[in-house]
């Protein structure tokens, strides 16, 4: 396959091929892929259109926060629309068709709309839509609910089987990283119920990953041997491809876990929803890398980092041969890194700092990596796939310095702490400046019904980036959170982590600094609402001041992926139209769910029959053997007539009145409201 890489893949098996469809083509990954990974190994760069201008979309990421590669799967009771490719397990069979476009992918005549561009920016709608009223019902409307939404509807009902699994633990820890293995780990060893869901089809998180060391060991081997200590307590059950939804009042979450949607021939439930109560809840989700905000960043072939370093160490895939990195930290030279090792081209790494001389950045200089500071990415070339970069000054207005050819861009912008569980049921958020991004508020905890904190952010998901202070952050909240549920056996001690120091980041909201208008027309914040820099500044230059309140005027964070890659850098941006400070700003609310969940997960067995069962009274039998014609009252099914013979409805309903007023009528009146008394004193209150 064109961009399958010859080492590396520590995920897929390349003894097992497994063929699946993309548009009707036919096409080979390996099992262990996903569809993200197996459409990159066949060089399948464009993935989908982007909603507003229907311009061509590439992957961005490798996770949840994938916000363009959106497919519809399968056909049948199978058909399913939004699925995000990232989260989708290959198998064999599958078949996916991407969105959003007519006729083609490739061709797409709603790509005009990019050329108009400049008569729909941010809140055209609200004033293009307001004249002459009269349009609004024959013109306006038909137009925009033909335009509207992403996918299909599924054409037929969905025969499989969705469970409903209700739990009770001590402790409930999201997210198996390493700083979640060390919290189940911790709270096991003190003898609590701990239940440990994960996202994912593996453990171990970025570290698996990025390779540091604990307990002078691999990572992988310690997550290793961490599982094993973990399967073998009776008191810890753990749950792969399992995702935290949401975050309730008194300690109620919610988990979505996917049963067999990766293996369809093996039988069974397809997905199972946990309803789950814990006396602690301790939130693992660990952080997202953030994009940058430069002209073009959205053409296919440019992505995240720290993605690209997923795709060649899990699955053995390049995105490109030539890539260029582009960042304000050190964390992105750790891909450099992993790409030269993988024999892939990196001709230069651009770093908006001043200076870059941390122990990263000088290893990937010994490699012999051209590394330009005090730079940035005037514009990318390229439509339908990357060509080249135009690099500048990042504090200058974009004039180019020189152009690098390449096929492929990694951006990092620095990391945000996934918050979404902590912020569910009102847990508060800081500003951390240094590390410019929000992280939880441990004075500001969500509250439960005693008024003490039952939820606790661990690991990166609480800014602890590096791997000593991560796992030793989820080792002590495993133990505290132990301990409150009244389990004080001693865990022993903490796990010791070590990996590479590295130095500080500099916040860069746009590249480069003094971008002018026709730059920042072109730089995209939401990718899938087609949401840019130059659009936030306009509400803001409009008077919405309110963060929400923008949200609503531009779309900004309100497409599948909830602002999860757009929240920070659009809020940053509209802090400084405004002149004010970022904490000043604030943050959009967080609500459940994390990413959309199956309507068919939610409603479980509660369908077709079963949606709304039908409750008897106990002659409801002999109702039925008299001929009665039922009405529905609630849950219950009360007779409306008898009819005799060829009388109608309304005639029965005439003589039996008539018989109840010159003779004598039976009402079954069980139908109507009860009041249920139970527990151990229902008999001492009623007596009362």
């Amino acid at each position: 396959m064109p961009m399958r890489l010859r080492t590396n893949g520590r995920l897929v098996a390349k003894n097992r091929p497994v063929h699946f469809t993309f548009n009707g083509k036919r096409l080979q990954g390996y099992s262990g892929d996903t569809l993200a990974s197996a459409l990159l190994a066949n060089d399948q760069l464009l993935v989908g259109r982007s909603f507003k201008y229907h311009r061509p979309r590439g992957l961005v990421a490798a996770g949840a926060e994938e916000p363009n590669a959106l497919v519809e799967l399968g056909r049948g009771d199978r058909q399913e629309p939004n699925a995000r490719v990232t989260q989708v397990e290959l198998f064999d069979g599958l078949a996916a068709r991407s969105q959003n476009h007519w006729p083609s992918l490739e061709f797409d005549v709603g790509v005009i709309n990019a050329k108009l561009s400049r008569f729909l920016p941010a809140g055209f709608y609200y004033k293009t839509f307001m004249q002459p009223q009269a349009f609004w019902k024959h013109v306006y409307e038909p137009i925009i609910r033909a335009s509207a939404g992403l996918g299909r509807a599924p054409e037929t009902g969905d025969d499989h089987t969705y469970e409903h699994f209700n739990v009770t633990v001590d402790v409930l820890v999201v997210g198996g990283g390493i700083a979640g293995l060390a919290a189940a780990l911790s709270a096991g060893r003190a003898g609590a119920r701990v239940l440990l869901v994960e996202q994912t089809s593996g453990w171990g998180g970025r570290a698996v990953v990025d390779r540091p060391s604990i307990e002078g060991i691999s990572a992988q081997d310690w997550v290793n041997a961490t599982l094993a200590e973990l399967d073998a307590m009776p008191n810890v059950d753990v749950r792969l491809r399992c995702q935290g939804a949401g975050v309730f009042d008194h300690g109620y979450a919610l988990a979505h876990e996917r049963l067999t949607d990766h293996a369809p021939k093996q039988g069974g439930p397809r997905q199972r929803l946990w309803r789950i109560r814990a006396g602690r809840i301790v939130t693992a989700t660990g952080a997202i890398e953030r994009p940058l905000s430069f002209a073009y960043n959205d053409v296919p072939g440019v992505l995240l980092a720290a993605a690209l370093r997923d795709y060649v160490v899990n699955f053995g895939v390049a995105v490109g041969e030539r890539t260029v990195i582009v960042t304000n930290n050190d964390d992105a030279y750790r891909t450099a890194i992993a790409l030269h090792d993988a024999g892939l081209d990196v001709p230069a790494v651009i770093d908006a700092r001043t200076s870059a001389k941390g122990e990263l950045p000088e290893q990937v200089r010994a490699l012999g990596i051209k590394v330009l500071t005090n730079s940035g990415i005037a514009s990318v070339d390229g439509g339908k796939r990357v060509t080249g970069v135009q690099v500048c000054a990042q504090d200058g207005e974009g004039t180019v310095t020189e152009t690098i050819p390449c096929d492929c861009v990694a951006m990092s912008g620095g990391w945000s702490p996934v918050v979404h569980l902590w912020s569910h049921c009102g847990g508060k958020l800081v500003w951390d400046e240094p590390h410019a991004f929000f992280r939880p508020d441990a004075d500001r905890p969500p509250l439960g019904a005693d008024g003490e904190g039952f939820v606790i952010a661990v690991g990166t998901a609480n800014g602890h980036l590096f791997t000593a202070e991560a796992i030793a952050d989820g080792f002590s909240a495993g133990r505290k959170a132990a301990k409150v549920a009244g389990h004080t056996r001693k865990p022993g001690q903490a796990p010791m982590g070590d990996d590479v120091a590295e130095d500080a980041l500099t916040p860069v909201w746009i590249m480069p600094a003094q971008a002018p208008y026709k730059l920042r027309s072109k730089m995209w914040l939401d990718y899938q609402n087609d949401v840019k820099v130059s659009d936030v500044q306009l509400a803001a230059q409009e008077g919405f001041q309110s963060v929400e309140h923008a949200k609503r005027y531009t779309t900004l964070g309100m497409a599948t992926d909830q602002g999860k890659l757009s929240n920070i850098n659009g809020l940053a941006v509209l802090s400084n139209a405004l002149g004010e400070a970022i904490p000043q700003v604030g943050t959009t609310t967080f609500r459940p769910p994390y990413t959309p969940l199956p309507l068919a997960a939610i409603t479980g067995v509660a369908r077709d029959e079963l949606f709304q069962p039908i409750r008897k009274t106990p002659v409801h039998a002999w109702h039925d053997a008299q001929g009665a014609e039922f009405e529905p009252v609630g849950q219950w099914r009360r007779p409306y007539a008898y009819p005799r013979g060829d009388e109608t409805a309304h005639d029965a309903v005439t003589r039996e009145v008539v018989n109840t007023r010159e003779n004598v009528g039976l009402l079954d009146a069980s139908t109507l409201g009860k009041l249920i008394v139970k527990g151990p004193d229902a008999g001492k209150f009623l007596d009362m």
